[in-house]
């Protein structure tokens, strides 16, 4: 685990991986994007318009306009044209698909600190375990640059740290967790 996460840091420290962005500092959709790869732990690569030659022989190759600003590049195939997360997730394959025949222990709505300790906990007891966050796990604290009264981490950690560790924790002991899928309404009947 160790191993992955060094290496994933990595990739994300030097702007390599699957997705190319290509946008502007000053479109809020670029930024929304960015913050999105970034806080799934995503590496990408960034082209800004306003700053990198390159940029423009992207969209042409592409056969984008600015106007279809920010643009996603896919794992080199696909192109998204302004995505919602939604969008992005699915073509990052972040989620599973969802059984809906299939009868769930516990499903959490959110996964902020609560969500995902709450996955962590229920998941490691045997439970299955179903998470719906209708943007990006970690919630407000997932964009603090610092926290420091957060049981176990006496010296503080940071928000997308503690988010990122949270997040690998639930996955490691099974729980199910669906990024930029939100609950519409939870049925309990059966």
């Amino acid at each position: 685990m160790r191993a992955f996460i060094l290496r994933r840091s990595e990739l994300i420290a030097r702007g390599l991986g699957d997705v190319v962005v290509i946008g502007s500092v000053h479109c809020a959709g670029t930024l929304r994007v960015k913050e999105f790869l970034t806080r799934n732990g995503h590496p990408y690569a960034y082209f800004d318009l306003d700053r990198d030659a390159e940029a423009q022989e992207l969209l042409d190759r592409f056969h984008v306009t600015a106007g279809d600003v920010p643009v996603l590049i896919c794992r080199g195939d696909a192109v998204l044209r302004n995505p919602t997360n939604q969008r992005i997730a699915e073509c990052l394959g972040l989620n599973q698909a969802i059984d809906p025949a299939q009868l769930h222990d516990v499903v959490i709505v959110g996964a902020g600190p609560a969500g995902l300790s709450a996955a962590v906990y229920g998941a490691s007891e045997g439970l299955d375990v179903l998470v719906f966050e209708s943007n990006v796990p970690g919630g407000q604290a997932g964009s603090s640059s610092r926290i420091e009264n957060y049981l176990g981490f006496p010296t503080g950690i940071s928000g997308l740290d503690l988010t990122a560790r949270a997040y690998a924790q639930a996955q490691k002991f099974g729980a199910q967790i669906m990024i930029a899928k939100g609950a519409a309404r939870l049925t309990c009947s059966r």
